[in-house]
Parts: C-alpha cells; sequence; structure tokens
C-alpha cells in the first residue's frame, strides 16, 4: 500500500473515531445531567415528606412526594429513550464504521484495531448481587444468550435500576399514608 493512501485511511479512521468520542461524550452527558436531576428529585421528595405537602382533589389528599416520584420515573424513561434509541445508536454506528475499516484494512495496518480491542474487553459478566438485579430487569437480546452485559444490556439495568427504586418509593410512599381519603 503505498504512503499516501495509508495516510488517507488513518485520516479516515481518526475522523470516524472522533465521532464515536463524540457520541460517547453526549451520552455521558446525558447520565451526569440525568444523576443530578435524580439527586434533585430525592432532595424534592425529601423536603415534601418533611413538610406533608399533599395535593388535595375531590376528598383525595396525595402527598407530592409520590408524584414527585411518579414524575422521576417518566423523567428517567425519557433520558432512557434519549440515551439508549437515540445516541448510543449514533455511536453503535460509528463503531461499526469503524470496525469496518479495521477489518478492511487488517493485513496492512494491524495498529487500526481500536474497536476490536475495546469490543473485546467491554462485555461485563455480572456477579451477585448484580447479576440478580440484571436477570430481573434486563432484556437485551445478548445478556439473555451469554449471561454478558453488553452496552445496551449496561445502559439498561442502569436506567431501569433506578425505574425500581422509583417504584418501589412510590409504594413505601403510598403504603406509609401517602394517600388518604376523606371519611
Amino acid at each position: 500500500m503505498q504512503d499516501e493512501r495509508r495516510s488517507q485511511i488513518i485520516e479516515i479512521w481518526k475522523a470516524v473515531v472522533e465521532v464515536q468520542r463524540h457520541f460517547n461524550d453526549i451520552s455521558m452527558r446525558i447520565r451526569g445531567m440525568f444523576v443530578t436531576i435524580l439527586l434533585a428529585f430525592f432532595a424534592a421528595m425529601g423536603f415534601m415528606i418533611d413538610r406533608k405537602l399533599t395535593l388535595d382533589f375531590c376528598g383525595i389528599h396525595v402527598q407530592y412526594a409520590i408524584l414527585v416520584a411518579a414524575f422521576g420515573l417518566f423523567a428517567t424513561w425519557l433520558f432512557y429513550f434519549i440515551d439508549r434509541y437515540w445516541y448510543h445508536r449514533l455511536l453503535v454506528g460509528s463503531v461499526k464504521h469503524a470496525m469496518m475499516i479495521e477489518e478492511k484494512y487488517s493485513e496492512d495496518m494491524p495498529e487500526l484495531s481500536l474497536s476490536d480491542a475495546i469490543g473485546a474487553v467491554s462485555p461485563y459478566e455480572p456477579k451477585w448481587p448484580v447479576s440478580w438485579l440484571a436477570w430481573l430487569l434486563v432484556r437485551h437480546e445478548k445478556y439473555r444468550k451469554e449471561a454478558k452485559l453488553h452496552s445496551d444490556g449496561k445502559i439498561e439495568l442502569f436506567y431501569k435500576s433506578v425505574m425500581l427504586v422509583l417504584i418501589l418509593t412510590i409504594v413505601m410512599l403510598f403504603l406509609s399514608g401517602g394517600v388518604a381519603l376523606d371519611h
């Protein structure tokens, strides 16, 4: 292979890797923002429980903390959707493109194997108690076949664990008097 052609391929590959980095950075920012907002939801719930703030409507008294937890559940689903089905797909597309370049030129430039190297070490086989939680929450087919979490399964475990905590919070608040009726 000519040096000029080799340089062109390397530049194309570098651009594709930069696109990967861009989408990965967006995903990490989404998750960072999500964690910040989630902490704000829990702080708001604590404040509302402490103040015993309720919404009264037609003889039904609902603690605002339950409403905040329910809104947090919906917000978690939205973040999950944006992360997994929006930006993560773009990241996966750029990774697949880089892998195609790496495979095509593997004999001439074996150094272009970053995507394969990352893909080889990325899957995670969860251990107890994470394995139990993953078994309960993750529906991604690779996890179901291999018992290893790949990127889609990791995203699913991350967000669905939070959804589970919020559902349990709603149930606990409900059972501890979070909803009351006039007699």
